[in-house]
């Protein structure tokens, strides 16, 4: 079916409630697009369910999106959060490992998983037939409880994990700045540590450790199981409340909530690699997602980066040619995280001279942007937040993500209202507070024979 109202869904949870012998309850509903809607159901053991029924096409996307990330870790012992995902595809007590990877790829699909600051996720899509649901359940609720860690299986998975480090980070430019910028950005928040934990932390990583992690947030009520495409509500909630209904909530305990205080001063950080050319990030401490100026930040950013006729592309590479490739995006973080700025410079350009350059046009930003840029900004969001809908793993990976982070998952879909909420004097503001020099980070990778003395600013080499 692919309308479904309040009153539906009330009937459905009552139904599935009376069949089961579990009081599931309706608590929360939205209209999607196209006639559509989703609606959130929780079970006694805390468990929320979120449904988006569309017969459009034979298909569903099935997610489970727990309630933890590598903000949740000790700063001490980072990298558990994303440890923890990669044992997650290993063996349950019911499952030897690599039994689930080859009955989805059988069935047609392929699992996979991330991990982030906010959140951890794993998705399938599959056709809707057969007991593809009813598979796919049976592993998952196996996994959330029955997880088998033993020292083995750990000490293999982490050596897997210390390479993609070793590949992602310590042997990549990028993610060299990107690990820097943010221990620059960030004083006291855990946005601070890298998620995928840093190389002394996973060195001394123990499985006891890794299972008390996994003990503490791998619960039914730190959990969303998100469904979206094809389904039938009675049965899909009766299946899900039987499987999942058993499980034990647990008490989950984190680590105190720190708020960053305000910079004041810019910061300044100097790497020397094997680069042929510098390679600059700069961050700007930016509101969190939730926040009404995120989406002025999201406007400015399009306004700067996004096009060959964006204002910063149009000045560091087309006029000036001190750059070949200019981004910048900002980080949907459930607290104030950053805008990015990435910059690749030609071979012999001053790094100094592109920051200088990039703030001017972010000072220029202070007087507003034109109506053109604005309408331009609007148009190309529009498209983009609707794109993410389209596809049943895009529905529900919109709505997992803003009730994991907010819980509230009828957020996703107000993404356009945000934008057209927006005025000229709303930019004006948002600009002249993020942008300001003194909210600025920037770590620059320069070739080996051009870094700058250790006197002249901090010199990372590692």
């Amino acid at each position: 079916m692919n309308t479904h109202d309040r009153d539906s869904f009330i009937a459905a949870a009552a139904q599935a409630s009376a069949e089961c012998g579990l009081p599931i309850a309706l608590d929360g509903y939205a209209t999607l697009f196209s006639a559509r809607a989703a609606a959130r159901f929780v079970l006694p053991n805390g468990l929320r369910v979120l449904l988006a029924p569309d017969d459009r096409a034979p298909v569903f996307a099935y997610q489970t999106w727990v309630q933890v990330g590598s903000r949740d870790e000790d700063p001490s012992r980072t990298g558990l959060a994303h440890l923890c995902e990669h044992l997650m595809f290993k063996g349950t007590r019911q499952h030897p490992s690599g039994e689930f990877d080859r009955e989805m790829e059988r069935r047609g699909t392929q699992t996979n998983a991330a991990t982030w600051v906010d959140w951890t996720y794993y998705h399938e899509a599959l056709a809707a037939r057969d007991d593809n649901l009813a598979t796919v359940v049976d592993f998952e609720v196996d996994r959330m409880c029955a997880l088998v860690l033993d020292a083995e299986t750990f000490a293999s998975e982490l050596e897997v994990v210390k390479n993609e480090r070793r590949m992602a980070v310590d042997d990549s430019v990028g993610g060299t700045l990107n690990e820097q910028l943010y221990a620059l950005a960030f004083d006291v928040h855990p946005y601070r540590s890298a998620t995928i934990g840093s190389m002394a932390h996973l060195e001394q990583a123990r499985p006891d450790e890794l299972e008390r992690f996994y003990r503490t947030f791998y619960a039914p009520n730190n959990a969303v199981v998100v469904i979206a495409g094809a389904l039938e509500v009675i049965p899909t909630l009766r299946l899900l409340a039987r499987r999942y209904g058993a499980l034990a909530p647990q008490k989950i305990v984190r680590r105190e909530r720190v708020s960053e205080p305000r910079q004041n001063e810019p910061r300044e950080a100097h790497l020397a690699r094997q680069v042929v050319a510098p390679q600059i990030a700069l961050g700007f401490h930016g509101p969190a997602q939730r926040d009404d100026d995120f989406a002025a930040v999201q406007l400015l950013s399009e306004a700067l980066v996004e096009g060959d006729n964006a204002r910063l592309y149009r000045r560091l590479v087309t006029e000036e040619k001190i750059a070949t490739e200019v981004e910048g995006a900002l980080m949907p973080f459930a607290e104030p995280g950053l805008y990015e700025i990435l910059l690749t410079l030609r071979a012999g350009a001053d790094a100094a001279r592109a920051v200088a350059l990039v703030q001017e046009e972010l000072d220029a930003l202070a007087t507003g942007l034109c109506e053109e840029e604005i309408d331009k900004a609007r148009h190309s969001l529009e498209v983009s937040f609707y794109e993410s809908w389209r596809s049943p793993a895009g529905v529900a990976e919109n709505l997992g993500h803003f009730e994991a982070n907010f819980g509230d998952f009828a957020m996703a879909a107000r993404g356009h209202e945000r934008l057209l909420a927006v005025s000229e004097a709303d930019l004006r503001r948002v600009a002249t507070e993020i942008f300001r020099r003194g909210n600025r980070s920037c770590v620059v990778a320069h070739p080996t024979a051009d870094a700058p003395a250790a006197s002249s600013h901090e010199v990372i080499d590692e």
